[in-house]
């Protein structure tokens, strides 16, 4: 990043690159707990319709990670390169699958855990970078509103 694009951050930069590469562990784990749940979940007639939302929101969390992983470099920071790194510096940890392939509702509770999990990260940043950082701002913003209509998915599956 150059030196103004530095100098408008009124945070501490280095603090500001560890949470988001915290984020950036959360979207990675996500998007690998969606996918494979998409691809085991068995089991009702909603099955099918819930595989589907898993993988549209697994490409999603990725879009998210790739993005984050972007604003952490033009911070002067390197995403984790290692990939048995992603649950320890995660804010929440791996969005673990339910035993049972066929416990659709259990599967969706995950989702819905993780989605809320991450409606608080990145609620916390929304606001840590408020009238501070006004790109890394807008871009929580976009993911937040995305966090949200995943927790709204899924918590319509639920009736």
């Amino acid at each position: 990043m150059g030196q103004k694009g530095r100098e408008i951050v009124q945070l501490d930069v280095e603090e500001l690159i560890e949470d988001l590469k915290r984020a950036y562990a959360d979207e990675w784990l996500a998007a690998y707990a969606y996918t494979h749940m998409a691809q085991v979940i068995a089991g009702g007639a909603v099955a099918p319709r819930v595989a589907a939302l898993l993988r549209e929101l697994a490409a999603e969390e990725l879009e998210h990670q790739d993005e984050l992983a972007e604003r952490i470099a033009q911070l002067g920071g390197e995403p984790l390169a290692d990939p048995m790194q992603l649950v320890e510096a995660s804010n929440e940890g791996y969005p673990k699958p339910p035993t049972d392939a066929a416990d659709v509702e259990g599967v969706i509770d995950v989702v819905i855990e993780a989605e809320r999990g991450a409606i608080e990260v990145y609620n916390k940043l929304v606001q840590k970078t408020f009238g501070k950082d006004p790109v890394t701002y807008n871009l929580i913003v976009h993911i937040l509103e995305e966090e949200v209509d995943h927790e709204e998915d899924f918590e319509s599956l639920l009736g």
